[in-house]
C-alpha cells in the first residue's frame, strides 16, 4: 500500500506491508523507496510517528542509493569498472552478432549486437556473474564439506541467482543451498562465509547459540568475515 507524510522538508512516500510480524520494521531499498513492514493493528499514526523520527536516516539511506545507482550505471558504459572478488576488471564492449562474455587479462570483453543497449549489457555481466559464482562457490563448498561429511550430511544440490536482500539460503528438507550472484562483487572470503554459514544451517536450522558455535569450528574468524559484508551492505543497498 502506498501513502505518503507531509513534512515540512516536502513529501515523503512510503510502501507499508502489514504482516504477522510483532514489530515494526523499515528499511531503504535499492531503489530509494521506503518500504515499511507492520503489525496488522498497529494505528498508521503510530506508524508515521515512528517514520518520521527516523527520517535523517532515511535521507542518508536514499542519497546511499541513488549514489549506488549512479555507480552501477556507470559500471554498465565502455570502461567501466567491475568487481569480481578481489580484483577489479576493465569492462570493454564491442559490436557482435551474439552475446559473448569473454575475460582477457584485467578486462571484461562484451560482444552484443548493441554495445550501447545498458540493458543487454546488464544482461550480460549477470550471466557472468552467475557462472563466476557458481565455479568459485562450487569448490568453496566442496572444500568446506568434509566438515559436515563426517556429521552425515549429504553434499547439496547448488543454485545460484540473484536476490533482493539475501546472500544465501538454505533449505533443509530439500538438501539444497542458493548463493546470490552478487556475491562476486565482494572479496572471497565473504562468499567462504556465506557458503560456511548456509552449510551449517543442515546441522542447526536456527541461528542459536549451537549453530554459531559450530559455525566457529568451521571459520573461526566468521565474525571478522561477517562484518566485510556489514561495512559494504552499508554502501550498496540490496
Amino acid at each position: 500500500m502506498r501513502k505518503s507524510i507531509s513534512l515540512p522538508e516536502g513529501t515523503l512516500d512510503y510502501e507499508l506491508q502489514r504482516k504477522r510480524v510483532k514489530r515494526l520494521s523499515l528499511r531503504v531499498d535499492a531503489a530509494g523507496r521506503v518500504l515499511v513492514s507492520a503489525p496488522r493493528l498497529l494505528p498508521l499514526p503510530l506508524i508515521e510517528r515512528f517514520i518520521c523520527s527516523r527520517k535523517d536516516w532515511i535521507e542518508a539511506r536514499r542519497t546511499r542509493a541513488l549514489r549506488a545507482q549512479a555507480a552501477d550505471r556507470a559500471a554498465l558504459r565502455e570502461g567501466g569498472r567491475l568487481a569480481l572478488w578481489d580484483e577489479t576488471l576493465t569492462l570493454r564492449l564491442q559490436a557482435g552478432t551474439r552475446r559473448r562474455v569473454e575475460r582477457r587479462e584485467n578486462e571484461v570483453w562484451i560482444s552484443l549486437p548493441d554495445p550501447t543497449d545498458e540493458e543487454q549489457t546488464r544482461r550480460a555481466i549477470e550471466q557472468w556473474r552467475k557462472a563466476e559464482c557458481e565455479k568459485r562457490l562450487t569448490v568453496i563448498c566442496r572444500e568446506l564439506y568434509p566438515h559436515f561429511a563426517a556429521r552425515g550430511i549429504a553434499f547439496p544440490r547448488l543454485s545460484f541467482r540473484r536476490m533482493k536482500s539475501r546472500w544465501g539460503s538454505c533449505r533443509v528438507q530439500a538438501g539444497a543451498l542458493s548463493f546470490n550472484t552478487r556475491l562476486t562483487e565482494l572479496p572471497l572470503v565473504c562468499a567462504e562465509y556465506v557458503a560456511a554459514h548456509e552449510l551449517t544451517h543442515f546441522l542447526h536450522p536456527n541461528h542459536s547459540p549451537a549453530f554459531y558455535a559450530e559455525l566457529a569450528r568451521v571459520l573461526p574468524d566468521w565474525k571478522e568475515r561477517r562484518a566485510i559484508i556489514r561495512a559494504w551492505e552499508k554502501e550498496h543497498p540490496m
